[in-house]
Parts: C-alpha cells; structure tokens; sequence
C-alpha cells in the first residue's frame, strides 16, 4: 500500500509517496479505501517546522472513498460510499458531547498534528465516517471537508447567515474562498469579492458574485459605494486583509477569520471595534453537523462545489505547487 509523507520540514520536494503497512482496525474503527482526496493550504503549512509536527509524517485531510472492512458497524457495509470528517476528537468533552467537535478539548487536525488521510487505505473512529447520497459522487465529496465546511461554520452558524446580506470575500478564488461565495447566494446573500486576476474575476461574476475588487487601500471605500458596507466580511487571507475586512463593515457586522495565509500578527484600532459594534469571528473548520449540512445542500443541488483540476494521487507535489503558484480557482482534487 502506498502513502504520501513529508520526510522533513521544506518545500514540496520533501514530498514521497512510499510504501507501507496495510492499515488494521481497532475498536470502533472502519477502513477506508481512498477514492479522492483534496488539497488545502494546511498541507503546505504541513510542512513547516512547527513544534507539534513530527517527521516523516502522512498528510492529508480531506478524503472521500468506500467501505474496505466495516467492523463492528451496525450502520455501514463494504462497499457503502464515505466521507471523512478530518478532525479526530474524544467524543466525551463538554464542547463534543453539545456538537462542536472542533473545539473539543484534545481536538486534533488529520494530516496535521496527527497522521493525514493520503493513503490507499486509511483507519478511522466510524464516528468520523459519513455515509454520502447516492446521487453525491465521491469526486464533489471530496471537495467538502476542509474548504467547503469551515465556510459554512463561520457563516451559517456563527454568522448567522440571511437572506438580503452583503457578504464581502477577501480572496474569493481559492477553495475556501468561492465556498464561501456559493454558500452566501445559495442563502440569498448580495456577495462581493477580491480577487488579484481578471480571468478569475470573470469565473467569480459567473458565480454569482455583484462586483469583484482588487485588494489596495481603497477596498473599503469601494465596499461602502457599493453596497452601504458589509453584514459579513469573510476573510480567507490574514493579516494583509483583516483591518480592511474590519474598516469594510457596518455597524454590527461581523469578521470572519479562518485562516493566516498573508500572516498571523495584526496592527488595527480597537476603537474601530467598540465604537461600531463589531463582531470578530474565528472559524476552525467546523463541526460533524455542518459537513453532513454541507452534504445535504449539495444532494438537494443548492451547492455544487467547484473542482479546478485533478491529479493522480502519486503527483500530490505537483497538485501543491499549483496552489502555491495561486494559478487555480477552486478545489485542487487527487485521484487513489
């Protein structure tokens, strides 16, 4: 069986595929033949020399596939079409046991602080296996898990999402970014974005998106003629744009933040906070109810997730240097 690593902290060329050991269940576990997998930003922050990576590691979060060996499943059978849900938590803190898995006391991220999921077979909790819909192929599935569900968190339920909403995007072409657009008109939001490509502001409008900006100082002020000001700023890219997504807002608007990819240190007036009221939101992906939510909304057709490309498994390095280079819009996908 073979399995993607990082052998050591580096660039993509710290990258092996290798073989191994083919995966045995424990109690309460299932294995999962591997179908498709999806690339995010936190496998490339995978190979960075943070304390709590340990090396050579397999990485990987998200995944779709079938059902290799059930155990002692009462709900699943080989052969039954699955998604995984990349956060392993205990299952008996006070956050797991009111439904927010991802803030669960001893929470850990698949494919960052424990081994990931890229491998052709994997062990899993059942509890982190969702059984898909016959009519949501295991390809859009894959796309789900990392992207597609930390939008819908932050959003729907800790925005609180409406209908009629000005929903700013700050950096709407990666995979988190047009989840979050798909998401906001699906809801019947208004929705404005950024993006730094006219190709991809051309992709964004198709999408449903009423006006797309470059990212420069006068951002806020293009927000305000546009739309009155933002309910929501939902902000893929750190601290390059978070004091703009702030000075973006309404009164009483809210910023969500989910990631660090322009940086982590920020440099605003907390006046800009008290004074209007504002909401600062952090969105760690999201909890098992919001994937299967997700799951529904695309089986239901409200969601159709956007795939930029696929890769064979065995060119993952290839797949994460295409998103380093930012040249894709939408989900980079993997094929086991």
């Amino acid at each position: 069986m073979k399995e993607a690593v990082y052998e050591r902290p580096g660039n993509s060329d710290v990258i092996r595929i290798r073989e191994t050991d083919e995966p045995k269940a424990s109690e309460g576990e299932v294995i999962v033949n591997a179908e498709f997998g999806s690339v995010n930003h936190v496998d490339i922050w995978g190979r960075m020399d943070y304390p709590w990576h340990r090396f050579p590691r397999r990485f990987g979060s998200d995944l779709s596939g079938t059902i290799y060996d059930a155990g002692s499943s009462e709900e699943l059978r080989k052969g039954d079409r699955v998604l995984l849900y990349p956060i392993k938590f205990c299952g008996n803190c006070e956050m797991c046991l009111s439904g927010n898995e991802n803030s669960c006391i001893a929470r850990a991220l698949y494919g960052d602080h424990v081994p990931g999921f890229f491998a052709q077979q994997i062990n899993v909790p059942e509890r982190n296996v969702i059984k898909l819909p016959e009519n949501v192929s295991l390809e859009t599935a894959a796309a789900l898990p990392v992207a597609y569900t930390t939008a819908w968190h932050g959003l729907v339920k800790r925005a609180g999402l409406k209908p009629g909403m000005n929903v700013l995007v700050l950096g709407g072409s990666g995979g988190a970014g047009v989840a979050a657009l798909q998401i906001s008109r699906a809801f019947g939001a208004r929705v404005i974005t950024t993006t730094s490509s006219q190709w991809k502001a051309e992709r964004l409008h198709k999408l449903g998106a009423e006006a797309v900006f470059q990212i420069n100082q006068d951002l806020p002020e293009n927000i305000i003629k546009a739309c009155g000001g933002a309910d929501i700023v939902f902000d893929t890219l750190g601290s390059l744009t978070v004091p703009l997504g702030i000075k973006s807002l309404k009164k009483g608007g809210k910023l969500i933040s989910i990631a660090m990819t322009t940086g982590s240190e920020l440099n605003f007036n907390l006046r800009d906070i008290y004074s209007n009221n504002l909401d600062l939101i952090g969105a760690y992906l999201g909890t098992r109810g919001d994937l299967f939510d997700l799951v529904r909304a695309v089986s239901s057709g409200s969601i159709k997730p956007v795939i930029d490309s696929l890769f064979p498994f065995e060119e993952v390095a290839r797949a994460q240097e295409k998103m380093e280079q930012r040249t894709h819009f939408g989900k980079i996908l993997l094929k086991f």
